[in-house]
């Protein structure tokens, strides 16, 4: 699932955005009916059973929710066999101020070096698509209509220009047991939708140094949207595409003092997708990177363990931390990974909410 930090000076607008949520969302007429006449033997109505369900290709357009984010990563290789990771991603935050954040980083996996650049501006800077997006902001443009995406940014010292299909029905995302897919409910901090396509086939070219270079892959598409609040969570989320077809979206949430409060995840492949079930999943945190910029730990290699077998996920590059300040306010991790033991893939990690953890550990010493 992929969920990212708010916005500068937006806390404010997250807050108003709650405060809708719990002031104007009602219980719908079941859930009163069941509480009026308690049957042990009657599921509880789920919150999300009162909101619209998903309806793609529609909700690929934006919402006007509190928070809302589309998000693309991979892993893409040249003829040659360079290989070449990036992340790119529009944030739109609305209220009674409205902001729009884009965030790009590639990295060159044969030498390391990591180019990145991020942009931010009042409003939206769309155009409307039926059943997509078209963001344009300083040259950069990230766009979608039901047949194909376009993603355009330029760093410093480097470029992307990709074209991407679209292969196979879209994933959505649902807790264990529910019964409502492409919504996930985390209680207090709100509802979001959510949904996947994890390998849309990609072809375009990098440039470095003013040298194109053409590459292909599949990279990973993510959507994300609703009243929910950032603030109180951190995450560590991964998006990884397994030797056998199948990919893994798969998070874990903490509180502001580092408590889990959930693991959940998706299991997919081309016959379709599960949610992972209470007990069938573990993360289990590795070796830790310090940032020598912000001094902040992440850990960067884990082991998840499944019923089938053991993945241990460990960084290209440790050094993929995203300073973010003057945007989205916060510094996160996001970078490429590879995946060895009972399956050998990649994918893309993200560690979000490492920054507050930190600092509130800090003041409490």
């Amino acid at each position: 699932m992929v969920f990212f930090a708010a916005l500068v000076g937006v806390t404010a607008v997250i807050v108003a955005g709650l405060d809708y949520l719990w002031t104007t969302e009602r219980e719908p007429a079941a859930v009163a009916a069941a509480e009026a006449r308690p049957d042990a033997s009657r599921k509880p109505v789920e919150r999300t059973a009162a909101l619209p369900p998903l309806n793609l290709p529609a909700d690929d357009a934006p919402h006007g929710s509190a928070m809302e984010w589309w998000y693309y990563s991979g892993i893409l290789n040249a003829e040659a066999g360079q290989r070449y990771a990036f992340h790119m991603v529009v944030f739109v935050a609305n209220g009674l101020v409205k902001h729009t954040v884009m965030h790009a980083a590639l990295t060159d996996l044969q030498t390391g070096k990591r180019y990145a650049s991020q942009t931010r501006t009042g409003g939206t800077p769309a155009t409307n698509v039926p059943n997509g997006f078209d963001f344009r902001e300083q040259g950069w443009q990230l766009a979608a209509s039901p047949s194909s995406h376009v993603l355009r940014a330029g760093f410093d010292g480097a470029s992307i220009a990709f074209d991407l299909g679209v292969s196979g029905p879209a994933v959505a995302h649902r807790a264990p047991g529910s019964e409502t897919p492409g919504l996930l409910d985390f209680g207090k901090s709100g509802i979001s939708y959510y949904y996947s396509r994890p390998r849309l086939p990609a072809r375009g070219s990098i440039a470095i140094a003013g040298k194109s270079l053409p590459v292909s892959g599949e990279l990973w598409f993510d959507h994300q949207w609703g009243e929910f609040d950032v603030l109180t969570l951190g995450w560590n989320w991964f998006a990884l595409h397994l030797a056998d077809g199948s990919d893994l979206m798969l998070y874990e949430l903490f509180d502001v003092d580092g408590r889990k409060i959930m693991t959940a995840g998706t299991l997919s492949n081309a016959k379709g997708s599960r949610p992972l079930q209470p007990g069938e999943v573990e993360l289990l945190p590795g070796a830790t990177w310090t940032s020598p910029k912000t001094n902040i730990p992440y850990v960067v290699e884990w082991r998840i363990k499944l019923p089938s077998g053991v993945l241990n996920v460990k960084p290209f590059v440790p050094d993929s931390e995203f300073d973010s300040g003057w945007t989205t306010g916060n510094v996160y991790w996001e970078g490429p990974v590879k995946v060895s033991g009972s399956q050998e893939g990649q994918g893309f990690l993200e560690l979000s909410g490492y920054d507050r953890l930190s600092a509130r550990q800090s003041k409490s010493k």
